[in-house]
């Protein structure tokens, strides 16, 4: 009876060891004559290195799907790239296959013999000399997955991707494209602030197609072979490259459109899902008509930027550090709040009043989906998009949704204590030559008087009064139980002028599980405007 308990017990481990292994034929006791590719390129060490049997654990294979289109004429010449899907555990690597690469199709599956053939980098990780007779096609037409990425987690984990599908929205081309200038080459592309390459071969259809501002891309990422520490993207068609350059004309709606007026950085429960922006509207917006979008930055501690200046590309820096909302679609009018943020539009975190009812431009789960553009899920740290830990924090509204290292808001708020200045601005001398810009409004100006000169001051806190101000965090002394935080940034607005009267001070609102919106957009703390 024990042994039958013990076999019980023991059962769900044995059954996960047996699913965890690559077809293995515990019946006779023989491993598995495929190579997992994971496994596989955990194998090269920097030298290059013959597949044996005994290496490879037995294995002598490796199954697949194509991914590389020669047929479309962008692929690394001589090479066929595979993709494997296992247990959607998703991994890639080149075949070079010499003149016979044309054979070989997207969605074509394929076996490969690889025992006792070389594993080696030129750039990218590949394996030599395959030949005809290694290969058999064992079918077609089978979809491989393509992966959403951003830069930052790119350079983070480059062998999870290097092989694989995948599309990055929203990057910018730099330096920016010249009149009539075409794909034909390599171009250079920000995502974020971290700089990776599309390949064009001039064979491919899209050679001659022109380069926008901004592209959305989707491709196969590899390495460069003359700059291995640089990710590329291998588009395959005319579709892989979607002009996504967005100049809207907002000329026509004045100066201050919209202004910040209340931040939940720090609801009850999890911050995951349940922080928002709540801002107002100085003339009737349609966001369909003319598109803005609302950038956070969190700024604490394990926060790395992703570049070796701390604030990398200001308010696109992304990854971990910045999170993009774009407003596209969506109606508000003269006077009427809005809001951004929250997937779950509840007024203070987990069980509380919902205020679905309100009106909500962008709203979705941040902590499993990734920014518009750019901003990791779940970022910039744990789960939330504005920081509480009291390092500076800040959130930034803009025209349009394509945001480069000097694109400046419309307006922009801060608040935090004094601690890491220097994630916010990267100073040289005197002067910063990189960070957070800040617009023209009630606490920062882009000119300041320094020793009695007009002095450009482009970005937030430059040095004493010198874009320094910020509202101060709350701290989180004596907080009563089901208690969390909405900032209230009220002051005095003039529609008419689109001039600040009173500027904005903070308001800290102790919410409960059971406040109503009216708690937030009425009352003491709350912005008044004035035509």
């Amino acid at each position: 009876m024990k042994k039958q308990y013990l076999f019980l017990l023991f059962l769900p481990l044995f059954t996960l060891f047996i699913q965890s292994c690559e077809e293995r034929d515990f019946a006779d006791g023989t491993l598995s004559p495929y190579m997992v590719l994971q496994d596989l390129r955990m194998i090269h060490k920097g030298s290059d290195i013959s597949l044996t049997k005994d290496l490879m654990s037995g294995a002598e294979k490796l199954r697949g799907v194509v991914i590389s289109d020669h047929s479309a004429g962008n692929a690394p010449e001589g090479m066929i790239v595979i993709q494997q899907d296992r247990n959607s555990i998703i991994h890639g690597i080149a075949l070079n296959v010499g003149s016979i690469a044309s054979n070989y199709n997207p969605g074509d599956e394929i076996i490969v013999h690889i025992a006792d053939k070389m594993l080696r980098r030129n750039g990218f990780l590949y394996i030599d000399d395959i030949q005809q007779s290694d290969i058999e096609k064992i079918a077609e037409g089978v979809q491989a997955q393509t992966r959403t990425l951003t830069g930052n987690v790119a350079y983070q984990r480059p062998e999870e991707y290097e092989g694989t599908l995948v599309r990055i929205f929203n990057v910018q081309i730099t330096p920016e494209p010249l009149p009539g200038e075409t794909f034909d080459g390599t171009k250079q592309f920000f995502a974020g602030s971290d700089i990776l390459n599309i390949h064009t071969s001039p064979t491919a259809s899209f050679a001659s197609m022109e380069v926008p501002s901004y592209v959305n891309v989707s491709g196969i990422l590899m390495r460069e072979p003359n700059q291995p520490e640089r990710l590329v993207v291998w588009p395959r068609y005319d579709n892989n490259l979607v002009d996504v350059t967005d100049t809207p004309d907002a000329s026509h709606l004045g100066p201050n459109p919209i202004i910040i007026t209340g931040l939940c950085v720090d609801p009850w429960s999890s911050d995951a899902n349940h922080e928002y922006i709540q801002l107002k509207a100085n003339v009737d917006l349609n966001f369909a008509e003319v598109s803005f979008s609302v950038v956070t930055t969190n700024n604490a501690t394990n926060n790395t930027p992703n570049a070796q200046q701390a604030p990398g590309a200001g308010w696109a820096t992304g990854g971990q550090r910045t999170f993009k909302f774009n407003l596209t679609e969506g109606v508000v009018r003269k006077g009427e709040y809005f809001y951004v943020g929250s997937g779950h539009k509840l007024i203070n975190g987990a069980n509380s009043t919902s205020i679905a009812d309100a009106n909500w431009i962008r709203s979705f789960m941040y902590s499993s989906e990734g920014g518009d553009g750019f901003g990791d899920a779940g970022s910039p740290t744990g789960n939330n998009i504005m920081g509480n830990s009291g390092r500076v924090s800040g959130v930034g509204v803009f025209v349009g949704t394509n945001i480069a290292e000097n694109t400046v808001p419309i307006d922009a708020v801060f608040y935090g204590n004094t601690t890491y200045v220097n994630s916010l601005v990267d100073i040289e001398g005197s002067l910063a030559t990189k960070g957070y810009r800040i617009p023209n409004n009630d606490h920062y100006s882009m000119e300041t008087e320094v020793n009695g000169i007009l002095t450009p001051t482009p970005f937030v806190r430059m040095g004493p009064g010198m874009n320094d101000f910020k509202f101060e965090h709350h701290g989180y002394s004596s907080i009563p139980d089901n208690t969390g935080f909405f900032f209230k940034l009220g002051g005095e607005f003039n529609m008419t002028t689109r001039e600040w009267i009173t500027p904005r001070q903070q308001t800290v609102e102790l919410l409960l599980p059971d406040s109503q919106l009216s708690q937030i957009e009425e009352g003491t703390g709350t912005t008044v405007q004035v035509d």
